[in-house]
């Protein structure tokens, strides 16, 4: 048994992640496991990439649409929408 480096943003109250099997990017609250909306995975936390962290809610739906927006490819103009790169 391997013991994984705990994130010590894991304890952190709301988590923006991303699914290791589908990609998809979204907030978590959960601390020990992590099951995707989209596509069901299911693993332990310790084990899943944490783009941001915070303790407040109010700022998690601003990180999530950021992250999806990037991991999509776009990015964001200096007039603060997002532009897509895609051709």
């Amino acid at each position: 048994m391997s013991i994984l480096p705990v994130d010590p943003r894991i304890y952190r109250r709301y988590k923006v992640v991303v699914c290791p099997r589908c990609g998809q990017v979204q907030a978590v609250s959960s601390t020990r496991t992590f099951r995707c909306r989209y596509c069901g995975y299911r693993d332990r936390m310790e084990r899943i990439k944490i783009l941001a962290a915070t303790d407040e809610g109010r700022l998690i739906p601003e990180l999530v649409r950021k992250y999806s927006m990037e991991a999509r490819g776009a990015v964001k103009t200096s007039s603060g929408s997002w532009m897509s790169t895609w051709r």
